[in-house]
């Protein structure tokens, strides 16, 4: 098992404790199951960019995409 320490940003922090309180869960189990969605969500995608790939279709970075399209920089 891997023991972690977050140094959250306050406004982070406010919301977790937010949820732990109105699921009457705690902020371990609530960080835990993000990060395993996280995970799944990040690995689907590293299949379906694998595909593609041995497919022979191309793939963009948004700075390509954006660059393509003249458009300016999106901070997400």
């Amino acid at each position: 098992m891997i023991e972690l320490k977050l140094d959250l940003p306050k406004g982070l922090e406010q919301h977790l404790t937010y949820l732990e309180t109105i699921s009457q869960r705690s902020k371990e189990f609530i960080l835990k199951e993000a990060l395993i969605r996280y995970l799944e969500d990040a690995e689907d995608l590293a299949k379906i960019f694998e595909r593609e790939k041995q497919k022979g279709d191309k793939t963009y970075t948004t700075e390509e995409l954006l660059q393509h399209l003249n458009l300016k920089e999106v901070n997400v």
